[in-house]
């Protein structure tokens, strides 16, 4: 039996064969179980690597990134990825394999390759996207239709998250004076806690009773690691099958979250939702002003047009009646010239009885001439009860459908807008049931 080595000896003994065997460095994949930052300024790594489909673990090592390496890796992935070093990320390491004698087996990371981690966040959203339109889900906010005055909005964000005040103040104090009524619905914006915090606003939401127009989900700029919980498939897919339409400002600035694409509107930050909700009251507000001064106008040409019309009849009516009046006249002469010429006639014979048919006709004339006058009186007050302004003022409402009088229930329909016109005014309805007598 060969001497014992003591522990010390042993582990001196390994550190010496690895660095001969691996005098090299070397390219490895893995990812980030554990991710701590020391004081010192050192960067502590687990890393892992899991079974093919499988969240098992069939390997697993220490790695280390010293000070003086870490102060140079640590901006440059972050500016080339949009995110920090953190647990769950793929990462590609340049290695050297160290063992020390007191802390065992270590891996000192030299490099790291940012495109391998952009690759995998991407592939990481592609599969959300893919799950969502897989589920037959991921258009169905989309097709939910926009308010047409979105004015009841319920705002889901965090009163510290970057930008919140300024999309409230934008959208209270607008030079339009346009007026929103808004709700908010505090929830955690970054950050493991997010996903489930937001989608517990949601549902306060629904549970609020309150009939809003939209939903706003807001938040300031910030990295993408921040942000990463707008690409959570449970948060996506609770959202793409919200009730309401959803308005998304959540501040990325390189891609679109997966939130942002399963989103009735999606742009890129708080102050641009307050635009889009302003842009869209502003020119539904300009829209309805347009088709009101239309109405007015059209309204105060169809009054014009009817007192024209009225005027006409009127002057058609007064005419009438002079030329009855004027026929009535003829023929009272015509009747005398007759009586007079059968007067003379029989003068020569019958004097006497001329005389007194003389004297009964000159009554008959008189009679005759006070009843066709009295005749020609009520004609004209009878005509003149029927013109439209005095059946008005006496009660009666003129009914018109399109600028013309309505005579039948068979000239409306369900839907169709009449004008009533009564003696201090004009009504507008819409008709909602019609019945014919069946006499």
């Amino acid at each position: 039996m060969t001497e014992p080595l003591t522990l010390l000896e042993l582990n001196l003994m390994v550190r010496n064969q690895l660095r001969k065997s691996f005098s090299d460095t070397w390219w490895v994949q893995a990812e980030i179980s554990e991710c701590k930052e020391h004081f010192s300024g050192h960067c502590y790594l687990e890393l892992i690597q899991k079974k093919n489909e499988s969240e098992a673990i069939c390997a697993k090592a220490r790695a280390t990134i010293w000070g003086n390496v870490w102060n140079g890796l640590k901006p440059y992935f972050e500016e080339q990825t949009g995110t920090k070093l953190q647990a769950g990320q793929k990462i590609l390491i340049e290695v050297s394999i160290e063992f020390h004698e007191l802390y065992g087996y270590n891996l000192v990371i030299r490099s790291i390759d940012p495109t391998y981690t952009i690759g995998d966040l991407a592939q990481r959203r592609n599969e959300v996207i893919r799950q969502l339109t897989r589920d037959g889900v991921i258009d169905l906010n989309k097709e939910l239709p926009w308010p047409v005055l979105p004015q009841r909005l319920a705002i889901v964000s965090s009163p510290s998250a970057a930008g919140y005040e300024d999309f409230m103040d934008q959208l209270h104090r607008n030079d339009y004076g346009l007026v929103f009524y808004t709700a908010f619905f505090q929830a955690t914006m970054q950050g493991e806690p997010a996903e489930q915090s937001i989608i517990s606003a949601l549902d306060l939401i629904q549970e609020s009773g309150i009939e809003f127009d939209a939903v706003v989900i807001i938040r300031g700029g910030g990295a993408s690691a921040d942000l990463s919980c707008f690409d959570r498939y449970g948060l996506c897919y609770y959202c793409a099958q919200y009730p309401l339409p959803i308005l998304s400002g959540i501040g990325h600035d390189r891609d679109l979250s997966v939130l942002d694409q399963v989103s009735k509107v999606s742009v890129k930050t708080p102050t641009a939702a307050a635009e889009y909700l302003l842009s869209s009251l502003s020119q539904e507000a300009y829209r309805l002003d347009t088709n009101s001064n239309k109405f007015h106008q059209s309204v105060q040409t169809l009054m014009d047009a009817y007192k024209q019309q009225l005027s006409a009849n009127s002057d058609r009516l007064r005419l009438h009646a002079r030329e009855r009046i004027h026929l009535a006249d003829l023929l009272i002469e015509r009747r005398e010239a007759e009586l007079k010429n059968q007067s003379r006639h029989l003068l020569l014979q019958k004097i006497q009885r001329v005389e007194m048919h003389y004297s009964n006709l000159l009554q008959r004339t008189n009679s005759s001439l006070q009843q066709f006058k009295h005749q020609s009186e009520m004609m004209d007050k009878t005509l003149a009860g029927f013109s439209p302004e005095i059946l008005i003022k006496r009660g009666f409402s003129l009914t018109l459908h399109n600028g013309k009088i309505v005579k039948s229930v068979q000239d409306l329909s369900n839907g169709v807008e009449i004008v009533t016109r009564l003696r201090d005014g004009m009504v507008y309805s819409t008709i909602n049931k019609t019945e014919q007598n069946n006499d």
